[in-house]
């Protein structure tokens, strides 16, 4: 297991990322062996299903590139941590919950410390890593360029969905259109898909313009900051994709069982933060973001847009941007990355954009 000490609302003048090797049960050191989570399709209706009556929720900054701030809802997880102790009365039953890659004990740890990673195990998914941060801002720089309705967008190792939520408050926020935009979003984790991503769009969608009308005719919450998840509010936001032209779809499992058959083929943008920390998922990552670029032969380099937020180090683990260069050059055919954005103050960090040959 690895941790990353670094906090999103920390200032990155002041922080730095360290990282700590420990042993635990699922380690990459263990006897006991460890089996890739396999690609599964998550219901969003059941998803929904299974939250309870009530969530709350804080906000997080995304600087913008025209100077302002947007602000984005994320679920709490102690909140998250609260809905897993109510649907599993004997919380030390890693039977209790139904969750195919994380069990509930171990649900509840990382809950608990989102920054502890345990590769095939959880992948960091619960937490706000910055570069999320970064790509979202740096979509929204090329928001004028690069209209995203109509599109098929896939977000690899999604987490929290900062810029899948980017992307959704913007299209939440214009007039409706009869574009159809598809908008996957893929984790290793199911549990996170359920606990964060997919109730950080619906908090994202409630504070829109979309959900105005809404907000309108609603019985409010007990706090500003908490949402009742009703059946009325579950039907007003599917009513809302349906005008919007959204269509959602979640993935969870290892990248190398990724089906782009099922998923539908290629995307026109692809968008992965913080997933290049590991050396040896880089071959694993490279391939699925190249085949959901590429999937259609007949598709040249203006036809999607790959994006990939990154530290240019991640120390004590291997990985980083000289890393990933390396493996997408190596990889079959190849490809070429090109620095499209960096911070070179503090912890340096980059967004790259990704060509294939």
């Amino acid at each position: 297991m690895f941790k990353f000490n670094f906090d999103v609302e920390d200032d990155a003048e002041q922080s730095h990322l360290d990282v700590n090797h420990t042993t635990q049960n699922h380690g990459p050191n263990s006897t006991q062996a460890v089996v890739p989570a396999a690609f599964t399709e998550l219901s969003l209706a059941n998803a929904l299903n299974s939250l309870p009556s009530k969530i709350s929720y804080s906000p997080i900054t995304i600087p913008l590139a025209s100077g302002g701030e947007l602000l984005l809802p994320r679920r709490d997880l102690f909140d998250a941590r609260f809905q897993l102790i109510s649907q599993n009365a004997d919380a030390d039953d890693p039977d209790a919950l139904d969750q195919p890659s994380i069990n509930a004990r171990s649900a509840l740890h990382f809950l608990d410390t989102p920054s502890d990673l345990v590769p095939l195990v959880y992948e960091g998914g619960l937490k706000t890593w910055e570069c999320s941060l970064d790509l979202a801002s740096y979509l929204d720089s090329i928001s004028s360029r690069f209209d995203v309705s109509g599109k098929r967008v896939l977000e690899i190792g999604c987490g929290t969905s900062i810029p899948s939520l980017y992307i959704l408050h913007r299209i939440f926020s214009s007039p409706p259109s009869q574009e159809q935009t598809h908008i996957h979003l893929q984790d290793y984790n199911a549990s996170v898909l359920e606990l964060v991503t997919i109730p950080n769009i619906i908090l994202t969608w409630y504070l829109s313009e979309a959900a105005a009308t809404y907000r309108k005719s609603e019985e409010q919450a007990d706090s500003p900051l908490e949402l009742n998840i009703s059946e009325s509010l579950k039907d007003a936001f599917h009513e809302s994709l349906i005008t919007y032209g959204i269509h959602l779809r979640f993935f969870s499992g290892s990248w190398d069982t990724f089906d782009l058959q099922t998923s539908g083929g290629s995307y026109n943008l692809v968008l992965t933060s913080e997933t290049i920390y590991r050396t040896e998922s880089l071959p694993s990552l490279a391939t699925i973001m190249r085949g959901a670029c590429t999937a259609e032969c007949s598709k040249d380099v203006n036809d999607y847009l790959c994006l990939v937020a990154a530290k240019v180090l991640y120390f004590g683990v291997g990985g980083g941007a000289a890393e990933f260069l390396r493996c997408v050059r190596d990889l079959d055919k190849g490809g070429t990355v090109e620095t499209v954005w960096e911070k070179t103050q503090g912890v340096e960090r980059r967004v790259m954009r990704v060509r294939w040959n």
